[in-house]
């Protein structure tokens, strides 16, 4: 018999709390290891119990969920999902408790009766089970960490023509890789960069928004049939694909409830190598599943630069594997270098 995941689940609203225990118990596969109605709390009883997954409002009193995130991630990194109301602070905050070590944010689990309902509270177990299994590593309170250690010396592969498109691709660990990567490309970067992050459904502004607030390139949403303009960087909308629709152009296109992943790595790669083949630079990094295979396959063959992230420095390494199991990539780099290796092929290619 496969044994049961064990989950501390914290919330400060009683009734929420219990319905969140009733859901995890009604399941049949969790076991509720404790509950903790705060974030220091919360810290407590997760280096007490040592759980499979923390399960976490981003709203607590005394330390709040991305607190309370912060001092896990440092003194005993356990996975995380953490649940938010989809708008306002709660939904920034949830982008930078993200940034710092937890997994992933779902919609709060609401109350019984509704088909809505019951698909949320489906998407609330799933994220749980899927995060338990990920490993995850100490992150460091910013005061301990040593000396950032010189860039690593890239050796650039000349593009056989200039690039003029920059594409990405994340998911789970996504946030807090592409601000690494976004600050390493600098604010005089001079190709667009379209993006795509998986997120849940209803956190887009919010991942806009707190991207928008920390990273140096001018960032915000793709819209139909909208002129590229170098330097800026485009995210995809809630429901909806970003794409290449012409040279010079982004796009957007509705999901549909078949689509595998929403925002699609495969769909905005397929679409950069079609329109610009060997003229774009495709970067695929953490995340769990194959999206982006596909697509970065076909940039690849194409004659476009393309970039994997290494397993090293991946959150899950599922996305930058497959691709590079199917031979889609150039090269695989630690994170902290991805941008540099950027850098280098343009100013290769300048100079060729």
């Amino acid at each position: 018999m496969q044994s049961q995941i064990r989950v501390l689940v914290v919330d400060d609203s009683p009734s929420q709390l219990a319905l969140i225990v009733g859901l995890l118990r009604n399941s049949g596969d969790f076991e509720v290891v404790g509950t903790a109605a705060d974030g220091r709390a919360a810290v407590a009883a997760t280096i007490k119990l040592r759980p499979s997954v923390v399960a976490m409002d981003i709203y607590l009193p005394i330390l709040d969920g991305y607190q309370a995130t912060r001092q896990i991630m440092q003194q005993c990194p356990t996975p995380i999902v953490l649940f938010s109301s989809v708008s306002g602070d709660a939904g920034v905050r949830s982008m930078e408790a993200l940034a710092a070590g937890a997994l992933a944010v779902v919609p709060k689990p609401g109350g019984f009766g509704l088909p809505a309902i019951a698909a949320e509270h489906a998407q609330f177990l799933s994220m749980l089970r899927l995060m338990s299994g990920v490993r995850v590593v100490t992150r460091h309170a910013r005061r301990d960490l040593p000396p950032a250690p010189a860039r690593p010396v890239v050796r650039p592969i000349v593009p056989v023509t200039r690039p003029e498109i920059l594409a990405v691709a994340a998911s789970t660990g996504g946030p807090g890789a592409l601000k690494t990567f976004l600050e390493g490309l600098g604010s005089g970067f001079s190709l667009p960069i379209l993006i795509v992050q998986h997120i849940a459904r209803g956190f887009s502004p919010a991942l806009q928004e707190w991207l928008a607030s920390v990273v140096p390139q001018p960032l915000g949403f793709a819209h139909a049939d909208e002129s590229l303009v170098p330097g800026r960087a485009y995210l995809a909308p809630d429901d909806h694909h970003i794409l290449v629709s012409s040279a010079g152009m982004v796009s957007i296109a509705p999901t549909i409830p078949s689509d595998r992943y929403s925002p699609s790595a495969d769909r905005l790669f397929e679409s950069t190598a079609r329109w610009y083949g060997s003229r774009a630079v495709g970067v695929i990094m953490t995340g769990m599943g194959d999206d982006g295979t596909r697509g970065m396959s076909a940039m690849r063959t194409a004659g476009a630069f393309t970039l994997g992230q290494d397993e090293a420095t991946c959150v899950v390494y599922g996305m930058p594997r497959a691709a590079a199991e199917a031979g889609a990539v150039v090269r695989q780099l630690p994170l902290g270098a991805l941008a540099g290796a950027v850098l280098a092929s343009l100013m290769s290619s300048a100079g060729s």
